[in-house]
């Protein structure tokens, strides 16, 4: 089979004819402050071709005759028509329109530009495309740990938890209180749970994280958020906006098989993007499988937010072995082995997944001589997820269907005193989870113990406002109103011992203000207060004998910050945070049976750090060019309050946060074809238990990366290897807090990283 997928996927390679192309390239800045202008339209004229100019002015566009006309446009300015001839350096300067609305001498620019992330009053880190593709592209873990204030740990491919700032370092094998998105359609579940690593990295132009609960419009959740922006929803590099098709291959250690195929295609306002990924893995550990096919489809209608239609589907099947966790030692003495439980049963989790969303921007109303427009932005989605997972103490089957809509509608207005937005909407929720277990005969189905149906809805009523008074001054305010219900129906149990309810948590308001000043051209501070919450799953709501608990309430807690950006594309360009989050109603799941959890709330958490992100171009010439990215964090995160039962564990540091982590990427480039990217990770030790009695230990990493790509004409060719864990580090990549002991044996903490291992491919393209 794999063969078959292999062969088949390059014989598109040898189809079609080449033809010539040439190169136009150069720079769009504003003729008076001489500043970029992002996102700048060049088109071709008299043809449909184009591009946008990226986030500091630069574009480059192909196009097969010798001299071409095109002409430069950007909101509130002039634009600019010029004859342009191949391989020449052009330095377009837009002149601001007469009829623009000027603040203190500035144009108010409109919502047509994409916003830059150093201009937001908040802490939002963006990954580019770069920093994606800097690694093997298998998991999304060493893209994330590149961002401040990130900590993904992953104990497999199918195991992982994703933290920010502390919160949801609690969750034991999945990743809550962190909400994502995929554009605009919840990739959360309605009890909080977040699964983005099945989703291939190939699908993925950047990752915007928002630290915190900064995002008003996205729910609010207490760690931040996650938005996952697609190929076709934002600039992407100029080979990949041509109609093209490309395949890559990759092999590597412990069995190792990518394949990713991919189709670019634009016919005037249409552009379609279609998806279809392998990848295998025997594991590093035994009963450690991994087998996930994935099929996505993204297509686009309209080329701006006056009117444009995108529809997102996207498919994976799923086949992966547990290994789970080990105890202290054989994690020192045989990390390649699995837990002796799920090795004995071949535990493992089988599913598919399926997500449908689509979208839709329109101009509603455009009064351009009062300087208003209103636009509406709505989308409609669902999912469903079908799994059964065999684990040595039952076999559980899930099947959850999910769907809803949000919409939100956005008023631009463009005074005298400022440009203005206001924003209100509203997102609906609504998953059926229906799930069972039964009894496991060493990996058999048995007898039925449970049977259950969950019905958990919520809606997201939110507003804000945003002005830029000047070109220095951004204010951002907004309110997000949550309601969130569960309803547990037992179809297994008689009336008498049912455990069947409902759970209404009381309506949140979380309020979120903050502003920004640009102090210099490229230089500004900001600052944020920002309140959040997450409920707590229905199973955490449960007492001991099945019966909801009325008392559990959800987390919440409010962000203070401020920071510091500098951006420029030459030399130096930093972001620093300080902030300080207060967590009350901490919710712990206290763990009564080795699969069963009742959750209490049990105090407060105070969470107090710096984060810096740090980029320098050391060389940046035709030949040869240099660029570095430094990520560190500080946590001196602390339990203010906390008493479990008897035990008091206040003032101790917060159990799965390291107090330092540090990510330090140097990127090479010589001649735009050969490239060496090199990854140095540092994990400082972190306390394991709530008592702080024992640590994991501090780690270091290093992996490395080199790799050749060319263009012969219509065809690219992009041949790379790396080496992850260069120095073959030991090293826990997951720990379990607060693990139990069950029948005398050890607490299994620890899921032990990978040895050193190996990777290479090749990736063909063709445009047509």
């Amino acid at each position: 089979m794999i063969r078959v997928v292999l062969v088949t996927s390059f014989l598109f390679f040898f189809l079609g004819p080449a033809f010539g192309q040439h190169f136009y390239e150069g720079k769009v800045l504003d003729d008076d402050t001489k500043e970029s202008l992002g996102y700048a339209t060049v088109e071709v004229v008299g043809t449909n071709m184009g591009t946008v100019t990226d986030g500091n002015g630069n574009f480059k566009l192909e196009y097969p005759k010798d001299t071409i006309t095109l002409k430069f446009s950007y909101i509130a300015y002039e634009s600019q028509t010029i004859q342009a001839t191949p391989n020449s350096k052009l330095k377009i300067k837009l002149k601001i329109s007469k009829n623009a609305y000027i603040s203190h001498g500035h144009p108010i620019v409109k919502v047509y530009a994409t916003p830059i992330e150093q201009e937001i009053p908040a802490p939002v880190f963006k990954t580019t495309l770069d920093m994606i593709q800097s690694n093997s592209g298998i998991s999304p873990e060493p893209v994330l740990n590149q961002t401040p204030g990130v900590l993904m740990h992953s104990g497999a491919l199918n195991t992982n938890r994703i933290t920010l700032r502390g919160i949801g370092n609690r969750s034991q094998f999945s990743t809550s209180k962190i909400r994502a998105y995929l554009d605009d359609i919840p990739l959360t579940t309605g009890v909080g749970e977040t699964t983005i690593e099945d989703l291939d990295l190939s699908l993925f132009q950047s990752m915007r994280i928002w630290k915190g609960p900064a995002a008003v419009t996205n729910g609010v959740g207490l760690g931040g958020l996650i938005e996952l922006q697609t190929i076709n929803t934002v600039q992407n590099r100029d080979w990949e906006l041509k109609n093209s098709l490309s395949s890559s291959i990759q092999v590597g250690s412990y069995g190792l098989v990518r394949n990713v195929n991919q189709l670019f295609y634009k016919r005037k306002k249409l552009f379609i993007t279609a998806n279809a990924s392998l990848t295998q893995s025997d594991g590093y550990r035994a009963n450690n499988e991994y087998d996930r096919q994935s099929y996505s489809l993204l297509a686009r209608y309209g080329n701006n937010i006056e009117n444009k239609t995108t529809l997102f589907g996207n498919f994976t099947s799923l086949k992966a072995f547990i290994p789970s966790s080990l105890n202290r030692e054989d994690y020192e003495n045989e990390p390649q082995k699995a837990a002796f439980t799920w090795n004995s049963v071949k535990g493992f989790e089988d599913y598919d997944k399926f997500l449908l969303g689509i979208s839709h921007s329109h101009l509603l109303w455009n009064r351009q001589e009062k300087g208003l427009n209103l636009y509406n932005i709505t989308s409609i989605f669902t999912s469903n997820f079908d799994s059964y997972e065999s684990r040595p103490f039952n076999i559980l089957q899930e099947n959850t269907v999910a769907f809803g809509g949000r919409t939100k509608f956005e008023l631009h207005n463009q005074a005298a005193f400022g440009y203005q937005k206001f924003i209100v909407g509203i997102e609906l929720f609504q998953d059926n989870y229906d799930w069972t277990t039964s009894v496991t005969n060493g990996g058999v189905l048995g007898d039925l113990l449970s049977d259950n149906e969950e019905k958990r809805n919520y809606y997201n009523a939110f507003a804000k406002y945003e002005l830029r008074h000047t070109k220095e001054f951004n204010l951002h305010a907004g309110v997000n109103l949550n309601n969130t219900k569960y309803n547990l129906t037992d179809l297994f149990n008689p009336d008498s011992t049912s455990v069947s309810g409902d759970y209404s948590f009381a309506s949140i308001v979380s309020p979120q203000v903050g502003f920004s000043y640009k102090i210099k051209r490229r230089y500004m501070v900001y600052a944020t207060v920002s309140h959040g919450f997450s409920p707590p799953t229905l199973e955490e709501t449960l007492t001991p004998d099945g019966q909801i608990n009325p008392d559990i309430r959800p987390e919440q807690g409010w962000n203070f910050e401020i920071g510091t950006r500098y951006n420029r594309s030459k030399g130096i360009n930093f972001d620093i945070a300080l902030f300080s989050m207060h967590i009350n109603d901490l919710l712990v799941a206290e763990r009564i049976a080795e699969d069963q959890y009742v959750g209490i709330n049990a105090g407060k958490t105070i969470h107090n750090g710096i984060e810096l992100f740090l980029n320098y171009s050391w060389l940046k010439n035709y030949q040869l060019k240099m660029y570095s990215d430094l990520t560190y964090t500080f946590s001196d995160f602390k339990f203010d309050e906390f008493i479990d039962e008897d035990n008091d564990y206040s003032g101790n540091k917060l159990t799965g946060t390291p107090a330092h982590t540090l990510n330090f990427l140097m990127r090479f480039v010589l001649n735009k074809n050969a490239y060496l990217n090199l990854n140095y990770r540092f994990v400082d030790k972190m306390p394991m238990r709530d008592d702080n009695s024992i640590y994991s230990e501090a780690f270091n990493v290093v992996n490395a990366k080199v790799g050749y790509q060319r263009e012969l004409g219509d065809f690219v060719i992009d041949v790379h290897a790396g080496l992850n864990n260069v120095f073959n580090e030991k090293y826990a990549a997951m720990v379990l807090i607060n693990a139990g002991s069950f029948g005398g044996n050890a607490p299994r903490y620890y899921y032990p990283g990978m040895p050193a291992n190996w990777y290479g491919g090749v990736k063909l393209g063709f445009r047509f």
